[in-house]
């Protein structure tokens, strides 16, 4: 299992790079420092072409990706305030 940063303290739109994951054990993703804004979780096969692979937040969570694509990335689509975080745990 491992632990990396995705998004650090971003106020802006943007995707964070894609990190390869096993694929074969859950991933958890963790988002804090939204005020108002919307970040998506993308998954990809390739780390080219990106799709939402869970419920966009709107508020700080954690999304649990049961079986996750090789590589994911967290995209912040909209923002009006906050220090966006976003961490991944597989």
């Amino acid at each position: 299992m491992a632990l990396a940063t995705l998004l650090s303290g971003v106020a802006a739109t943007g995707a964070s790079l894609g990190i390869r994951t096993d694929g074969a054990v859950p991933a958890h993703i963790q988002v804090s420092g939204i005020t108002i804004g919307t970040v998506a979780v993308q998954g990809s096969v390739d780390g080219t072409t990106w799709a939402t692979v869970a419920t966009a937040l709107t508020a700080d969570g954690i999304v649990t990706l049961a079986s996750p694509t090789p590589y994911i990335r967290a995209n912040v689509t909209a923002f009006t305030s906050g220090s966006i975080t976003v961490k991944i745990f597989y």
